[in-house]
């Protein structure tokens, strides 16, 4: 990204100038902020996403952007996003580091169980709101709490998933209101296993499907669990017409 306006300088306001940027492609704010996770708001400036090809040549095209690539670190199981390693066209000055949520290669993933929110929380988004004001009190920010969480379980079960140190999920642990913080043992699963069973005691085996709270699969109609809680329509459908013809999409809100 080419340096933020004048005036844009802490990183809750250049986060803010990515999010705004990135909404002009995506359509909307909340996608735009799951979309991105990680973000570099000190000399150099960028940050990662996650979108389709379509997008990423529609964000390429924006005045502010000056590069946008395949994120070569993405799988790697030390990433590096400072700055030597961002190749920027005509910016890149090697020896110079970024700011990063946390230091690269020292995040983990955690699940946390909560207890059952009180009156007046009841909607999902009512629900992913009260999850990431718990998690702000750790993080200091809301936009970096709603880029670490990744799963929601909000009905019979709550609790949610988030990317952090360990540092975070111990203090995370002292919060009140929040039961218990342990390693999210799916994350890593091809099959994962988000239903209320997780949550319920993610030590224990996954139960079967007769006893899981997963809906059976019906023919030719999909029930899709573990869904990002920004998804729209729009981005669940740019995703599965890929793999075939979708006739329909709805959203269970």
């Amino acid at each position: 990204m080419a340096k933020p306006p004048e005036g844009v300088n802490s990183k809750p306001q250049i986060i803010d100038y990515y999010v705004n940027t990135l909404e002009r492609v995506l359509g909307t704010e909340k996608d735009a902020q799951m979309c991105i996770y990680d973000a570099s708001c000190d000399t150099h400036f960028g940050f990662c996403c996650h979108i389709d090809e379509q997008a990423s040549r529609e964000l390429a095209c924006l005045p502010e952007v000056l590069l946008v690539k395949p994120d070569s670190d993405y799988n790697s199981e030390k990433k590096d996003y400072t700055a030597s390693s961002i190749e920027f066209a005509n910016v890149l000055n090697s020896g110079i580091g970024s700011l990063q949520l946390f230091s690269a290669g020292n995040t983990k993933h955690w699940l946390v169980r909560m207890d059952k929110p009180g009156v007046g929380v009841v909607t999902k988004a009512q629900m992913v709101d009260y999850y990431t004001q718990i998690l702000t009190k750790v993080m200091g920010n809301e936009k970096d709490a709603q880029m670490c969480i990744y799963h929601v379980s909000w009905q019979s079960r709550f609790g949610f998933c988030c990317e952090l140190d360990k540092e975070c999920a111990q203090e995370l642990a002292g919060v009140p209101g929040v039961q218990s913080v342990e390693l999210d043992r799916n994350f890593e699963s091809d099959n994962k296993d988000y239903g209320g069973n997780s949550f319920q005691n993610s030590t224990n085996p996954p139960e079967t499907s007769e006893t899981s709270e997963m809906t059976t699969i019906k023919t030719n109609k999909l029930f899709i669990t573990g869904l990002s809680f920004y998804t729209s329509e729009k981005t669940l459908r740019a995703h599965f017409e890929g793999f075939g013809e979708l006739v329909e999409g709805r959203l269970c809100v």
